[in-house]
């Protein structure tokens, strides 16, 4: 009888300590650099990551992708070196310098879905920005997908997460009230 009201118990109590799976993803950006119209002057860029909850989605074989490193620091040298590719200086950020620019990750959203033999994967990235000469705060966001065979391996992932954030980069970037006034 004490066999039976155990396995009856942990019938019901057991998937609550059964702990999802984790992977590990590293963000890679895609290799062109974000095309900027040439310009000139120092923009004193930071990177923060404001998001709640650290933790990117879960993949179709309900694994949950958590960064591998530092998301802030990757979008911050991706973003670095496109602006400088343009011909700025990028130089420390202080909050007295009129070209400042305060990028703050809200969210990265992965969803993966499996059909038959293949999966999609689908990522929204949420950005905002604020130039230290201005009281406006900008809202950009940039979704992406694609489809692979069976499923997205680790390397799928972490390119489909850094083209949507490359993707909303771009449209910060590129937005004339946000780089083009510290000229």
């Amino acid at each position: 009888m004490l066999k039976i009201s155990f396995f009856i118990m942990m019938m019901f109590v057991g998937p609550y300590f059964v702990q999802a799976q984790e992977a590990a993803v590293d963000v890679s950006y895609p290799k062109n650099e974000i095309v900027l119209e040439t310009g000139k002057g120092e923009v004193a860029l930071w990177v923060e990551d404001a998001r709640a909850n650290k933790l990117l989605g879960q993949t179709a074989s309900e694994e949950a992708l958590i960064p591998a490193s530092d998301i802030a620091t990757s979008f911050y040298a991706y973003m670095a070196s496109s602006l400088k590719q343009a011909g700025y200086t990028v130089v420390p950020y202080s909050n007295e310098i009129a070209a400042g620019l305060l990028v703050r990750i809200r969210s990265i959203h992965y969803r993966s879905s499996k059909e038959m033999f293949r999966s999609k994967v689908e990522v929204t990235a949420v950005i905002e920005s604020k130039r230290n000469a201005s009281n406006v705060t900008k809202t950009y966001q940039a979704t992406v997908e694609d489809q692979f065979a069976l499923k997205a391996s680790a390397s799928d992932n972490g390119a489909m997460i850094g083209k949507a954030l490359a993707t909303v980069a771009q449209a910060c970037l590129s937005d004339p009230e946000t780089i083009h006034a510290a000229e």
